[in-house]
């Protein structure tokens, strides 16, 4: 076999491995791409959601009049500065009330809570349908995720069993009973408060 005949023979043989390896190779390049843009939108979904839960979770205090100023302290910690921020300075005056005037405030805010209040189911949407980009995370990074996964579940949780005992308390039932129903709802809300604060806590911690 001549010199001649081998080189093109084995320019025959690297383009026949370039056309099988090409595939993968954009594919793979694809991949990262799709992976990289996914875990971009779950840390913007994420930011979105801390933002929620810590409302939610200072709004349950205030309605339960579990409301303290180290939880306060803790939402002002958590809350991020925004030029529209009408939150802040409000939180903060409280922080400076003395403390007769800031129970009577708590006091005031949970007499408010005679109307129930309804909690708010948070999904994650994009954490849940992009689970290539989970993979493409840190084994650390995903241990926080599945984590917040099941914080968030109990979330559901909490949701759906304060319903169903603000349900009970508007019916005909046993002085006994009601009582029992009013204190769970009660129950449920403060681990809503709990489970949101934690949750918040798990995606500063990804973030």
């Amino acid at each position: 076999m001549t010199e001649d005949t081998t080189e093109k023979l084995a320019l025959l043989l690297l383009g026949w491995l370039l056309g099988l390896l090409a595939p993968v190779i954009v594919d793979g390049i694809k991949r990262r791409r799709e992976n990289r843009l996914g875990r971009a939108a779950i840390r913007v979904e994420l930011l979105q959601l801390r933002e929620r839960l810590i409302v939610a979770a200072h709004g349950a205090e205030d309605h339960l009049g579990t409301q303290t100023k180290e939880k306060i302290r803790w939402t002002l910690g958590h809350l991020h500065a925004r030029d529209d921020d009408n939150i802040r300075p409000a939180l903060e005056m409280r922080v400076s009330q003395a403390d007769a005037e800031f129970d009577a405030v708590v006091a005031y805010l949970a007499g408010q809570g005679n109307q129930s209040i309804r909690l708010q189911n948070y999904g994650t949407p994009l954490l849940d349908a992009r689970v290539s980009a989970l993979w493409s995370f840190s084994t650390e990074a995903q241990r926080v995720l599945l984590e917040l996964k099941t914080e968030m579940g109990f979330l559901d949780d909490a949701v759906a069993q304060s319903r169903f005992f603000n349900e009970l308390t508007f019916k005909d039932l046993p002085s006994a009973n009601h009582q029992i129903a009013v204190q769970s709802v009660r129950e449920y809300i403060g681990t809503y408060a709990q489970r949101a604060r934690r949750a918040v806590e798990l995606i500063d911690k990804f973030l």
